[in-house]
């Protein structure tokens, strides 16, 4: 089936104002887009037309951060998410145990969104109360950051965790006895647990992976990424391959985009090899994933000072690596075609990933899609750095709420001026990659867009200490969709409405350029096409 839409609110992605347009689709691809009236030889029997009224219409959304794989379970029937909800380590027991009893074939009992600032910050829950609720059984709950596992003797056990396990970046946390107390903090630790997390049969893969792909639909989402870098061995290629075949198959309904380990291996011949064996429309090997840091709730987030209210550290643990041994592997990366993406919380880390990418770009003379993600503190110095070498800052809105203005208490209150600095690098560099980090928030880019624009908690209250750093709605829709595909090398392709790209297109119930703001979070996608094909339609 062949498609022109007519679309007298069409934002075209690369612009923030709206023009009106036909949009003329043939088989996968945009084969033109003419002014609404214009005479077209293109429309016969064959054709269906669809007008799209006062709605308005727009690429497919491109969600710039996520970590599927993970976000997938978190969406399925596997894994717990009432538990971000809860109030208390007792609170948290609880709800897992209610979960269990309801599902009593889980070899395992998984469960996702619990966050110690949520629990008035009580100290980091310990093995004990699970061990209590479970003895027979491995729990393993992830915290909503991502950078946390909260674990109970069964679970320690299968993951071959003992008191000897050390790691070299983060740690594994112990009781003041010596023994250990449940809790991995940040990737190293967290390696463990992560594998026995995703472990599942291809056929459950399958089902968990196209039900995922179904709800992303319905938010008018056709582009997501795994960020969580994969490792170099036959479980990560065999996931991959699954997704491959969804979409060889036709069944796939999301593009993929793959970022595996920049650490810790010898060369990058892999990830070349792995980018030419797995490439197709709707899976690439995008480039490579790196963590400096972690969150400053745990206080390991990498800071140029020391926290305000630990001024005994700039950060425990990190950085994960020498600045020498990241110039190094940036430069490698990039001179073997793979972009960069840094996990930079902090002004330290922020800073540290800017050094490494000037060294790389001025050794090699050229410049590759390299991100910096999540900046949730800059030096001001280092706002114009990104504009200079060309990288891409990528940042999630919704974090401004999820924070709870929890930084004033560690960072202060000079840092706290350039906290989730969106604007400031927007007005800078001239674009800004705007994704969601799900499962740490929801997947919702309503949500997500209405953080943007307003850096409102959902009540009308101020999320942050300078709101002047709020986006436009033509800013935060480029964010999702043009500086989106520029996070993934494909602007090429995706992220645009304009003749010869892909026809990923989504159609909203209103026009987010005329709405109040307060009205955003009720916006629902009234239909959503990817490469030419409707997928959902509400």
């Amino acid at each position: 089936m062949d498609y022109c839409i007519m679309a007298k609110n069409l934002f075209i992605g690369n612009k923030e104002t709206l023009v009106s347009k036909c949009i003329l689709i043939k088989d996968d691809r945009i084969i033109k887009v003419v002014d609404i009236g214009e005479e077209v030889d293109f429309i016969d029997d064959n054709t269906s037309i669809i007008d799209a009224g006062d709605s308005l219409v727009m690429p497919g959304l491109i969600d710039a951060h996520t970590h599927f794989f993970n976000g997938a379970l978190a969406h399925s029937e596997h894994v717990c998410c009432d538990i971000e909800s809860s109030t208390s380590e007792e609170d948290c027991v609880r709800i897992i145990s209610d979960y269990a009893k309801k599902h009593p074939n889980e070899k395992r009992i998984r469960g996702r969104g619990w966050f110690v600032t949520n629990w008035n910050d009580a100290p980091l829950p310990t093995k004990e109360s699970l061990d209590a609720a479970f003895p027979n059984i491995p729990v393993y709950l992830a915290a909503a950051d991502c950078h946390s596992y909260w674990l109970n003797s069964k679970a320690l056990e299968e993951c071959g965790i003992t008191k000897e396990t050390e790691v070299e970046t983060g740690y594994i946390g112990k009781l003041p006895t010596g023994e250990l107390s449940g809790m991995l903090v940040e990737m190293e630790a967290c390696e463990y647990a992560d594998r026995m997390f995703r472990d599942f049969s291809t056929e459950e893969q399958k089902e968990i992976f196209l039900s995922f792909m179904d709800y992303a639909a319905s938010f008018g989402i056709t582009s997501l990424s795994e960020m969580m870098p994969g490792e170099y061995d036959e479980e990560y290629l065999k996931k991959y391959k699954v997704i491959q075949q969804l979409g060889e198959d036709g069944i796939a309904k999301c593009r993929l985009h793959l970022f595996t380990k920049l650490f810790d291996v010898d060369n990058y011949d892999t990830p070349k090899q792995w980018k030419k064996e797995l490439e197709n429309d709707w899976l690439k090997l995008s480039g490579l994933k790196g963590f400096i840091d972690g969150v400053a709730e745990t206080y390991t987030g990498l800071l140029l000072e020391p926290y305000t209210d630990r001024p005994d550290t700039t950060g425990i643990g990190v950085p994960a690596i020498s600045l020498e041994e990241l110039k190094q592997r940036i430069y490698l990366a990039n001179k073997a075609g793979l972009p960069v993406r840094i996990h930079c919380i902090a002004d330290g880390s922020v800073r540290m990933a800017l050094d490494a990418f000037e060294y790389a770009i001025n050794k090699l003379g050229r410049k590759l899609p390299n991100t910096i993600e999540h900046i949730e503190n800059i030096h001001p110095d280092d706002i114009c750095r990104f504009s200079a070498l060309g990288v891409i800052p990528s940042m999630q809105p919704m974090h401004v709420i999820l924070d709870c203005d929890g930084k004033i208490n560690r960072i202060g209150e000079e840092r706290i001026k350039y906290e989730f600095p969106w604007k400031s690098l927007w007005d800078s560099f001239g674009g800004v990659a705007l994704g969601t980090d799900y499962p740490v928030v929801s997947l919702n880019p309503f949500d997500n867009i209405y953080a943007a624009v307003t850096r409102k908690n959902f009540d009308g209250s101020e999320a942050s200490h300078n709101p002047k750093e709020a986006l436009t709605i033509g800013q935060t829709l480029m964010g999702y969709t043009y500086w989106g595909a520029k996070c993934y090398g494909r602007e090429d392709e995706i992220g645009t409405i304009a003749e010869g790209k892909l026809a990923d297109v989504v159609i909203l119930n209103q026009n987010l350029f005329e709405i109040p703001f307060d009205k955003i979070r009720d916006t629902k996608v009234q239909l959503t096409m990817v490469g030419g094909k409707i997928i959902y339609e509400a």
